[in-house]
């Protein structure tokens, strides 16, 4: 009982954290950190003990599987060297570079703890830079590549984070050939062990709609819970759990679109968008939460001084190498040519370069590590490396997220036409493809009913296909008949649904003739807005 109050707590606090953030001039990852680290300062807070390893299973396998489902297979595919130079090449240079620089710095870090400091925060945060970048509309093959290393950097980070925790747990030394081999191996078996429950679970949804012609409610809940079956099958296999959550994410991002029902689609993007909005805001608070006593605990060995030096030198030594290892790849035709046209290969590199923060996955991370070792004796190191992790992933939101839009606004980073030539090609085959199966239904007896019902529908097709393959002054006078059109049938749809509230609240008809009335208006309403003509630039 006092675990589900917290849980309403923590929900209301980062619905009212959101509405706070929107006035903020940065992420709303650092609102939410700020807001938990304001509420545990009032006593009269609850305070929360986090158990490390429900941690991991609850956030990390719904977020990976998130960002592997949302990722475009084809894109990531075509990038597939740039993405790879990234998420492998680049974590195991930051882990390195961090773990050697905490070792040297930090007294008494062992160097595995080191080296799974560097390996937390070595993956970057989709959230973060995907709320820049989708508003500047910077050229798709950086959002492409950007998209892409996160996904993938979140799962080899997580993966050498493993491996050093292991070594911890097992009291022995660091060995790099050793990690290596057993690295690649565990990688392999847990992609393809993701890849099998991916499959299986599409294939249990494909008979489930055979048999019942789609079920919304058990597709959803299949869906939500395919990343915590993959992690789990993957971990008993003693493989990698998290490639192989990322593996099923992949496989159900490539499956679902063509494979869902409307309405099953509609309803889980939104029951994963609710669900991904949720655990990004818990993590961040209860990290929050956690840092007056995180302080307590580190400022008792290290001073003040000390620990803002630390943090200084962990953040600029991952930004450092993030820098070092991008404009190495701008002379290299591996990662340079792969991410970007010539003339904007450098304006791109910086922009990448930059878009560095640190978020939920390496959070989860720091505070997954455990509390006590086998042996029962307090797990070391684990309280200065949680508050270098949450040093980290403060600076680079503040200061590289709330600067990275200026940046791409002062380079002059623009879309290419990549995305509108594929949008106007998709448009005008589907548009052309309904004109051709509404000609083919005209019978040869048809009732005066039928015939009007007909040349409306043939009607607006047509109009369509004009505005789609009209160019010029022609394209303009036709998006903006289309831009009155929309506001007419959005004023009309307006009409019908205060009229039919007010005979609701009048008890003039019942609930159950008022709610499929309602329904009926919000699906033509959201018809209506995913046809909205885009706005004047």
């Amino acid at each position: 009982m006092v675990a589900f109050e917290h849980a309403l707590i923590l929900l209301l606090l980062i619905a009212s954290l959101s509405v706070v953030g929107r006035w903020l001039p940065w992420p709303p990852l650092i609102t939410y950190l700020l807001g938990g680290v304001g509420a545990a300062l009032v006593p009269a807070f609850p305070r929360l003990e986090l158990d490390p390893g429900f941690f991991f299973l609850c956030f990390l396998p719904p977020l990976l599987f998130a960002d592997g489902w949302l990722m475009p297979l084809r894109e990531f595919v075509r990038a597939r060297r740039s993405i790879l130079t990234l998420a492998i090449g680049l974590v195991i240079f930051t882990t390195l570079t961090v773990g050697l620089v905490a070792h040297w710095l930090v007294p008494d870090l062992p160097l595995a703890l080191a080296f799974a400091l560097g390996a937390i925060v070595s993956p970057t945060d989709a959230v973060a830079v995907n709320a820049i970048t989708a508003r500047l509309r910077v050229p798709a093959r950086l959002t492409t590549v950007l998209n892409g290393e996160s996904l993938m950097n979140d799962a080899t980070g997580l993966v050498a984070f493993k491996f050093a925790l292991a070594t911890i747990v097992a009291g022995g030394g660091f060995s790099l050939a050793r990690s290596a081999g057993s690295f690649a191996l565990i990688s392999l078996l847990g992609f393809a062990i993701g890849l099998a429950v991916g499959y299986g679970i599409g294939r249990l949804r494909d008979l489930l709609q055979h048999l019942r012609g789609g079920d919304p409610p058990i597709e959803i809940t299949l869906s939500l819970l395919t990343p915590f079956a993959a992690y789990l099958a993957a971990e008993s296999c003693a493989v990698s759990g998290v490639l192989s959550v990322v593996a099923a994410g992949l496989y159900s991002g490539w499956r679902d679109p063509v494979r869902m029902t409307v309405e099953t689609r509609q309803t889980t993007f939104a029951v994963w968008g609710l669900l991904l909005f949720w655990l990004n805001g818990i993590a961040f608070v209860l990290l929050g939460l956690q840092f007056p006593g995180l302080l307590a605990a580190v400022n008792g060995h290290y001073p003040a001084a000390q620990l803002l030096g630390f943090t200084a030198a962990i953040t600029g030594t991952a930004m450092l190498a993030r820098f070092a290892w991008v404009y190495a790849g701008v002379h290299l035709p591996l990662l340079a040519s792969s991410v970007c046209a010539q003339p904007a290969r450098r304006a791109t590199a910086l922009v990448l370069g930059w878009a560095g923060m640190r978020g939920t996955v390496t959070l989860a991370a720091a505070l997954s590590i455990p509390l006590l070792l086998p042996d029962g004796t307090p797990f070391p190191g684990r309280d200065i490396v949680i508050f270098l992790a949450f040093g980290v992933i403060a600076v680079t939101l503040l200061v590289q997220g709330t600067t990275l839009e200026a940046l791409i606004r002062r380079l002059g980073l623009r879309e290419d036409d990549t995305r509108a030539r594929e949008d106007r090609l998709a448009r005008t085959t589907a548009v052309q493809a309904g004109l051709t199966a509404l000609l083919a239904l005209k019978p040869t007896a048809i009732t005066p009913e039928q015939s009007a019902a007909l040349g409306h529908v043939v009607g607006e097709y047509e109009l369509r296909l004009a505005t789609v393959e009209a160019a010029g002054e022609t394209r303009a006078n036709a998006l903006h008949r289309r831009r009155a059109s929309h506001g007419y049938r959005s004023a009309a749809l307006q009409a019908e649904r205060h009229a039919i509230d007010e005979l609701w609240r009048n008890a003039t008809i019942a609930d159950e003739v008022h709610r499929p009335l309602q329904q009926l208006l919000d699906h033509e309403e959201s018809l209506l807005r995913a046809s909205a003509p885009a706005a004047k630039p």
